[in-house]
């Protein structure tokens, strides 16, 4: 991938939430240009140019940032970063899934660009990083445990609620796409139900779900080992940006 030039394209890198997204560039020089397209910014990777687009949860807002940011840019490829709720026994916060391809439960998945799968995967386990690949469960809410362990027993190895919505929008575009999450939750912890609600009135559901916020002065044990979860799930994806988008750099 070439650095950008006019209207060359560059490497889309897309999560949902502002603080996926600064993890993940954190690594990278200061952004280069004042926000751009839906609270997007320009920044370098080396060589690789990329522009950072925040979609918000869920799929729908997901797919509303994805459509603007096509219609803006053209992209060499898209890259979908941030955290997962863990679906198989032994995971741990801050495990890396790099994703075959995400669907529903009994539905045919849809695929990542195979090469860009193997590219990150071996440019992950060059930096000494292990890995897990395979589907990710496409789901509209945050999954507790039960369905996680569910979706872990039909072959998911994570679960998110984008990552499916920017496949799918990458295949009609013909651009090649893929996915890179960290375990947040593992199976057998589910996301406070406090923490669930905020997540929710993001995404617009603003009830019942907002009903949940009502328990956040009895969930303090659960919501300081979340923040403890997520602090380790960031670290990890900060570590792997560099291997990640110099992989897809070679790739493309």
């Amino acid at each position: 991938m070439r650095p950008i030039g006019g209207d060359e394209p560059v490497l889309g890198v897309l999560a949902a939430t502002r603080s996926e997204l600064n993890a993940f560039v954190g690594e990278a020089e200061a952004g280069l240009s004042v926000p751009e397209i839906a609270g997007a910014r320009h920044y370098r990777f080396g060589e690789v140019e990329v522009i950072g687009v925040v979609t918000g949860q869920g799929t729908q807002l997901c797919s509303v940032a994805v459509a603007r940011a096509l219609e803006n840019r053209r992209f060499a490829a898209l890259l979908m970063v941030g955290v997962a709720g863990g679906t198989q026994p032994g995971q741990a916060p801050g495990d890396l899934l790099v994703a075959s391809g995400a669907g529903p439960l009994f539905s045919d998945p849809t695929l990542a660009a195979p090469d860009l799968v193997t590219s990150i995967a071996n440019g992950l386990e060059a930096a000494e990083t292990s890995v897990r690949i395979g589907p990710l469960a496409a789901v509209e809410r945050l999954a507790q445990s039960e369905e996680k362990r569910r979706l872990g027993e039909s072959g998911f190895i994570g679960v998110d609620m984008e990552t499916q919505t920017m496949l799918a929008a990458a295949r009609q575009a013909g651009i090649p796409a893929a996915s890179v999450r960290v375990v947040l939750d593992p199976l057998e912890r589910d996301i406070p139900r406090s923490v669930a609600a905020l997540a929710a009135a993001q995404g617009g559901r603003l009830w019942p779900d907002i009903v949940g916020l009502a328990r956040w002065p009895v969930e303090v044990r659960e919501i300081v080992q979340f923040m403890r979860d997520m602090g380790t799930a960031l670290g990890a994806l900060r570590a792997a940006a560099e291997p990640v988008v110099r992989a897809v750099g070679d790739e493309g």
